[in-house]
C-alpha cells in the first residue's frame, strides 16, 4: 500500500509547471451552518495562485483568516482540473477548524461541492462562461466517514482517480482539543468497474488516541458502503457514487 505523511497531505502543495496565460477567477465558498466565508481568486492557467487574508463573511460568523492555493490546468474535454488547498484559521492558528486539499474538475459557471468535512462544506466555482462543449461528466463523489458511538465525522470529496485528498478538523472546548484527519487515494477502476481506495485516518481528543487506521477498501460506484474497523469501537466507511 502507498503511504504518505500527514505533513505532506496537509501542508504541502505540489504543482507542475505549465505554459499559458489565460486568466479566470476561482470562487471559493467555505460554509459552516448559516455562515459563509467567500473569496474570488484570480487564477492564470498553468500557474499557481495564492491568497492569505480575511475573506468576506456572510451570516454573522467570526472573522477568520483564509489560506487558499490553486493551480488551474488547461481544459480537457471542456473541463478544467483545479488543484486546491484551503484552510480557515481559528483563534489558534496551529489548530485550523477546517483544512482540505485535493483536485476537482470544473466547468465554467457551474459550482461544485468539492468537500464536505465535519460541519464544513467547500464549494468551488470557475466564474465565466464555458465556450467548448463538455465530454463526459464532472468529478464523481466519494463519501467516507468515521463513526465513533453517536459521533460521526464525514469526509466527502468530488474526486479524480489516482489523486490524493485530505481533510483536517480541529474542535473541542477549553483545553481539550479534538483533531480529526483523513487522507484518501482512490485508484483507477479495473475492467469490472471496481477500484481500490487507500486511506489513512486519525481521531484524537487531547492526548488520547480515539481511533487510528490505514488500509485499503475495494469500492464499486453505485454499490453500497464498505466498512473497516478503526479501533476504539470506531468504524470507517466508504462509498463511491456514480
Amino acid at each position: 500500500m502507498k503511504t504518505w505523511g500527514w505533513a505532506v497531505i496537509f501542508y504541502s502543495f505540489f504543482i507542475s509547471a505549465a505554459a499559458g496565460a489565460e486568466v479566470w477567477t476561482v470562487e471559493l465558498k467555505a460554509v459552516e451552518g448559516r455562515v459563509t466565508y467567500q473569496h474570488g481568486l484570480a487564477t492564470t492557467v498553468g500557474k499557481q495562485s495564492s491568497f492569505a487574508g480575511q475573506p468576506r463573511v456572510r451570516g454573522g460568523g467570526p472573522a477568520r483568516e483564509l489560506i487558499f492555493h490553486s493551480f488551474l490546468n488547461k481544459p480537457v474535454d471542456g473541463y478544467f482540473r483545479l488543484d486546491y488547498m484551503a484552510e480557515l484559521a481559528g483563534e489558534n492558528r496551529a489548530r485550523p477548524p477546517f483544512q482540505a486539499a485535493g483536485k476537482v474538475r470544473l466547468r465554467p459557471g457551474k459550482p461544485v461541492l468539492a468537500v464536505v468535512a465535519g460541519g464544513w462544506k467547500l464549494i468551488l466555482e470557475l466564474k465565466g462562461k464555458a465556450e467548448a462543449k463538455a465530454n463526459g461528466n464532472g468529478s464523481p463523489v466519494l463519501e467516507t466517514g468515521l463513526r465513533c458511538g453517536r459521533a460521526f465525522y464525514p469526509a466527502n470529496f468530488a474526486y479524480l482517480p489516482d489523486e490524493q485528498y485530505s481533510a483536517a478538523l480541529y474542535g473541542g472546548e477549553g483545553d481539550t482539543v479534538r483533531r480529526f484527519m483523513v487522507g484518501l487515494l482512490p485508484n483507477s477502476s479495473g475492467v469490472d468497474g471496481t477500484f481500490k481506495l487507500q486511506y489513512t485516518l486519525q481521531l484524537k481528543e487531547g492526548a488520547e488516541l480515539l481511533a487510528e487506521n490505514q488500509g485499503e477498501l475495494i469500492l464499486a460506484p453505485g454499490a453500497g458502503k464498505v466498512t473497516a474497523a478503526a479501533g476504539g469501537g470506531c468504524v470507517f466507511s466508504a462509498k463511491a457514487l456514480r
